[in-house]
């Protein structure tokens, strides 16, 4: 798998408007040296082999940014604005309407790995947009992280609406985010009640709950836990009717906002 250039060329962007051209200079400097491929003139079009790209990525976010999630989600929404909102990769937004912005979101993934087995896909729903992403070839933050708040930024750029990312599954290779306006998911049904200690759930509701946020059926939640698909049922109806919640989405929400989403 290889990294298109555009990705080194955005980085000099963000990096030497933050902290300067000699910044930028001395860390690429100190990349090349361990990496042959960085000594090459590297331009939009070049593929930089994966391993070398993660080096440089994790140096890049030691050496300038934090190194937690949300610096990969902060990092990859102001990666988007420099190549997407005035950039080259404008053109890969096919439409104004929010049906064509969605059929466009796969199309970045295609764009930035090339001789790659991974790929994503994109849903508009009642909800929001699914973003799923698939046959990951390992676990990293820039995965992820980034890669959802790159995605989430193509999406604020095309909508009024701040743009929320709420993680619906990671399994192995995969995962599935729900990008939504803000408050949006709360503005039907029941209300979300923000203020509820978790203490307030038994331990076994907790538990159905993340189970429930991994995207785990109740049949899924029932195995693992040893109980009936029935009893399932009931633990999730219990512990959303306390926590004014109608589904899966605002179930993980609440559990995201409370620090209790599991990896």
């Amino acid at each position: 798998m290889n990294v298109c250039g555009l990705s080194i060329l955005t980085r000099k962007t963000l990096v030497t408007s933050q902290f300067g051209v000699d910044a930028w200079a001395s860390f690429y400097r100190d990349v090349a040296s361990k990496y042959a491929c960085f000594r090459s003139l590297i331009t939009a079009d070049s593929q930089v082999p994966l391993e070398a790209f993660l080096s440089f990525h994790d140096e890049l976010m030691r050496r300038f940014f934090k190194q937690d999630d949300a610096a990969y989600l902060k990092l990859g929404r102001n990666a988007c604005r420099s190549a997407v909102r005035d950039g080259p990769l404008k053109q890969l937004v096919s439409g104004n309407d929010l049906g064509s912005v969605v059929e466009s979101l796969p199309k970045f993934h295609g764009t930035y790995f090339k001789e790659a087995a991974t790929w994503s896909e994109a849903h508009l729903t009642a909800r929001g947009v699914e973003f799923r992403v698939f046959d990951l070839p390992q676990a990293h933050p820039y995965f992820e992280h980034f890669i959802v708040g790159y995605i989430a930024e193509v999406l604020e750029l095309n909508c009024a609406n701040p743009i929320e990312a709420v993680r619906l599954e990671a399994r192995g290779t995969r995962y599935s985010y729900l990008l939504h306006g803000a408050a949006a998911e709360r503005a039907s049904g029941a209300t979300l009640n923000r203020t509820m200690a978790p203490a307030a759930l038994s331990d076994r509701e907790l538990e159905v709950l993340q189970l429930v946020a991994d995207g785990r059926t109740n049949e899924e939640i029932g195995a693992v836990l040893g109980i009936s698909r029935k009893t399932a049922q009931h633990h999730i109806a219990h512990a959303y009717r306390k926590l004014g919640v109608t589904g899966r989405v605002t179930a993980t929400v609440w559990l995201m906002e409370h620090g209790l989403l599991r990896n």
